[in-house]
C-alpha cells in the first residue's frame, strides 16, 4: 500500500522572526507537524522539511504561524490537503494572529518540558497580576509604556497576554520558548519594580517624553535617553532600565579575563536628566541601583562576584537594592557588602510593603 507524503516546510532559527510553523489540532491540544514526521531533511535557504503520512493528519485542523519582519504575526487555518511545495497554497488563508485570536484561545501547546510548565504556570499566577497593576498604574498617572527597542515579546505580553502566548508558544522547541519566556519575564519583572520604586518615591507625574501631549516611559536597552522623568515631592527624579554609561559600556571586562555585562537593571539619580550623557557630565552621583533577579537563586548566586559586587565598585551608588522574586539564600554575604536584599518580592506579598519601606528609608530620608 503506497503511503501519499506531503512535504511541511519550516524555517529554522529565525524564532518568532521566521516561520511557517505548523500545528495539528488534538483535541484541546496543538502538536506540531514534527511529531507526525517520518523524515526531517535540510531544504533551502535556512529551511527544514518533514516528511509527513498524509493519513497521519488526514481530516484534521491545522494552524500555520509565520511570522512577518515588518507586519507581524500571521495565522492560517487549513488541512493537509492545502498543503503544495511545503506551505499552504493560499496564502490569503493568514489573517493577524490578533483578529483570530478568540478562534484559538481554547487551544493549548502541547508541552514536555517540566521547566517550560513551570515557567507558564508562573507567568499566568504572577507575571500577569504584574502586567494588571501596571496597566492600572498608567491609568492612574496618566501616562504610557512604551517599548523602543527590540522587545517585542515583551510587548506582546504587556498589549495582550494571550496573543502572547500565542506567539512564544509557536516556537516548535521547548528549550526556545524557555528562552523566549525568560527574557520576557525579565522585562516585566524589571518594569514592575519600577513601578514600585516610583509609588515608594510619590512620583505625581512623568515628564519629557510625551507624545501627543502624553507622557511616557522610553522602554530600550542600553538607551541614550532615560527611562522616566518623575515629580516628587522632594523634586525631580530620574530613572534608567538597562542603565548603558556609554554605547560601548555594555561589554567590559574589568575585574576578571571573562568580559562581563555592564548594565544595571534600574539605575536612579535625583534631579532631571534626559540623556545619560547629561547626568554623567554633571558629575553627580547614582542615589540607587537595583538589580532585579526573577529567576531561581541557584539560577543567579554566581553573580554576586560575577555582577552584583562589580556593579557596585564600578558605579560606586550611594544605595544598592537586590529585588529578587524568589528567596535569597545568601543575604548575609550581600549584606556585608552593603547591599540591601529584598526578596520573595511579587504581587500581594509582605515584600511589597518591605521595599516601600526600605526605598523611602534609603531615599526619602537623605
Amino acid at each position: 500500500m503506497n503511503v501519499e507524503i506531503v512535504e511541511v516546510e519550516e524555517e529554522e532559527g529565525r524564532g518568532t522572526a521566521g516561520g511557517p510553523y505548523t500545528y495539528v489540532v488534538e483535541g484541546n491540544q496543538l502538536v506540531h507537524i514534527s511529531e507526525y514526521a517520518i523524515r526531517k531533511r535540510p531544504g533551502n535557504r535556512g529551511y527544514i522539511i518533514y516528511e509527513v503520512p498524509k493519513n497521519r493528519v488526514a481530516g484534521k485542523p491545522l494552524y500555520v504561524f509565520d511570522f512577518s519582519r515588518r507586519r507581524g504575526a500571521f495565522l492560517a487555518k487549513c488541512r493537509i490537503d492545502d498543503y503544495e511545495e511545503g506551505h499552504p497554497k493560499r496564502w490569503e488563508y493568514f489573517e493577524l494572529l490578533e483578529k483570530r485570536i478568540d478562534e484559538i484561545c481554547h487551544l493549548k501547546f502541547k508541552v514536555k518540558d517540566p521547566e517550560l510548565k513551570s515557567l507558564l504556570e508562573q507567568f499566568n499566577q504572577v507575571l500577569i497580576p504584574m502586567l494588571n497593576e501596571l496597566k492600572e498604574y498608567e491609568k492612574v498617572l496618566d501616562f504610557e509604556i512604551r517599548f523602543m527597542g527590540h522587545q517585542e515579546r515583551a510587548r506582546n505580553a504587556f498589549e495582550n497576554p494571550n496573543v502572547y502566548y500565542f506567539t512564544f508558544m509557536s516556537l516548535p522547541n521547548d528549550k526556545c520558548r524557555i528562552r523566549s519566556i525568560k527574557v520576557t519575564r525579565r522585562w516585566i519583572y524589571q518594569l514592575w519594580i519600577l513601578k514600585l520604586l516610583c509609588e515608594a518615591l510619590q512620583i505625581s507625574k512623568f515628564k519629557y517624553h510625551e507624545y501627543k501631549g502624553k507622557a511616557y516611559w522610553w522602554v530600550e536597552q542600553g538607551a541614550d535617553f532615560s527611562t522616566a522623568i518623575g515629580e516628587s515631592p522632594n523634586g525631580d527624579i530620574t530613572f534608567w532600565l538597562e542603565y548603558q554609561p556609554s554605547r560601548y559600556a555594555h561589554m567590559v571586562g574589568m575585574f576578571s579575563n571573562k568580559r562581563i555585562p555592564i548594565r544595571p537593571d534600574i539605575v536612579v539619580a535625583k534631579g532631571s536628566f534626559k540623556t545619560t550623557e547629561e547626568f554623567i557630565n554633571s558629575k553627580k552621583p547614582i542615589e540607587l541601583i537595583i538589580e532585579c533577579k526573577e529567576g531561581k537563586f541557584e539560577e543567579w548566586k554566581n553573580e554576586i562576584d560575577s555582577q552584583i559586587v562589580p556593579y557596585k565598585r564600578i558605579f560606586n551608588p550611594k544605595n544598592f537594592v537586590v529585588a529578587s522574586l524568589e528567596p535569597c539564600l545568601e543575604k548575609g554575604k550581600l549584606e556585608t557588602q552593603g547591599i540591601k536584599v529584598i526578596d520573595n518580592l511579587k504581587p500581594s506579598s509582605e515584600g511589597v510593603d518591605r521595599f516601600y519601606n526600605l526605598i523611602k528609608g534609603l531615599l526619602l530620608s537623605s
